[in-house]
């Protein structure tokens, strides 16, 4: 679920430019207990984790591994989002103005279903030739065992 959302900026905006508004930081650097996680875009800060940048092997890399995997978890939720809305995929062709407002009402009726339960769009992507895949040669059992595991490490 979504918990917070600003559209106020274009969206060729940088999202590190977003971050150094004063505005948007000072809202976030004064919670207690709060880390944003940001990839190497961002400049490391007391309440936003970077990555290291050239890690030395041993604490860093594994350091930048788990910041990886935490960072997915946003990755996949804009990504259910799209999928429900497509309009969010593609040329939203309505006026400039009407974008924002599309984009929160996307959000807020994504929150809904995630509430309501459906689970529609919680389970990995499937490839649109998934079952149309090639049966000579043994490619399609292969193909098959690949995406069971892929789905086994995505729901862990």
């Amino acid at each position: 679920m979504f918990t917070s959302v600003d559209v106020s900026w274009p969206g060729s905006v940088h999202d590190s430019r977003i971050w150094r508004n004063p505005q948007t930081r000072s809202q976030l650097i004064n919670k207690a207990n709060l880390v944003l996680l940001g990839d190497d875009g961002y400049a490391i800060g007391p309440c936003l984790m970077t990555p290291f940048r050239n890690p030395t092997p041993g604490a860093e890399i594994n350091y930048n591994k788990l910041l990886k995997q935490k960072r997915v978890i946003i990755e996949c939720c804009f990504g259910q989002l799209k999928r429900r809305f497509p309009i969010l995929q593609y040329v939203c062709r309505v006026k400039l103005e009407n974008v924002p407002k599309i984009i929160i009402a996307c959000i807020v009726l994504h929150n809904v279903a995630k509430i309501l339960g459906d689970a529609d769009f919680d389970l990995v992507e499937q490839d649109p030739d998934e079952d149309e895949g090639n049966h000579e040669n043994g490619e399609l059992p292969l193909r098959q065992l690949g995406q069971q595991i892929r789905r086994k490490y995505y729901n862990k």
